[in-house]
């Protein structure tokens, strides 16, 4: 779902909320330990990347509970998304997930360019609470994390899925076949909407 070095305006966004409250936050950390790590040139990245990854959105309590995360593997071809900078343009845009040996989550996008050159991005995800319908995803890991919500999903099948981030500016329908029937993709969409979503904004791109 992401492939442009601008998806930090994404990752940014979502991280509002605990960068707020983060100057409340007190931690114990040795003054000799902590300033050898702030003389490490990568510890401004590894801030943002804890700051990110606890980051919190209102869209979070629409997020699907008990995820059979083992159906939810394999690859999802996406219906329709809001276009986004990062991925202008990018048509046939399918993600596969992988389970990896730690227990996280291969994420593999890609998706075809107005030039017709294939696009291939790989991150990975974290699972704050496997009960939970929420990934971390970090093409830059461990130093940036984004939201990625389950917020619908076909129980039955795990064929169709609505995937959401922090703002209702992103947003994808995904499906295991390259169409959806009318009254599956209406329903989906009308639940993004009334939850939040900005769903006029929803493009098909295959």
């Amino acid at each position: 779902m992401v492939y442009r070095s601008d998806l930090l305006k994404f990752i940014i966004q979502g991280s509002l909320s605990i960068l707020l409250v983060s100057g409340c936050t007190n931690f114990s950390i040795p003054k000799d330990k902590k300033n050898s790590l702030e003389e490490n040139p990568l510890y401004p990245f590894l801030t943002i990347g804890v700051l990110t990854y606890l980051s919190t959105s209102d869209f979070d309590s629409y997020a699907e509970k008990d995820i059979d995360w083992s159906r939810f593997l394999g690859t999802w071809k996406e219906i329709k998304r809001i276009d986004t900078s990062f991925q202008k343009g990018l048509k046939q845009v399918t993600a596969d997930y992988s389970l990896l040996e730690d227990g996280s989550i291969r994420v593999t996008n890609q998706g075809i360019t107005e030039m017709g050159e294939t696009n291939v991005l790989v991150g990975k995800a974290l699972l704050p609470n496997p009960k939970v319908g929420k990934l971390k995803v970090s093409f830059f890991y461990p130093f940036f994390f984004g939201d990625y919500l389950i917020l619908k999903i076909d129980r039955n099948g795990y064929q169709t899925a609505l995937i959401g981030g922090p703002d209702p500016n992103f947003l994808w329908l995904f499906s295991r076949t390259d169409s959806l029937p009318i009254e599956v993709e209406t329903s989906f969409i009308q639940y993004a909407k009334s939850i939040g979503y900005f769903t006029d904004r929803l493009l098909p791109f295959r």
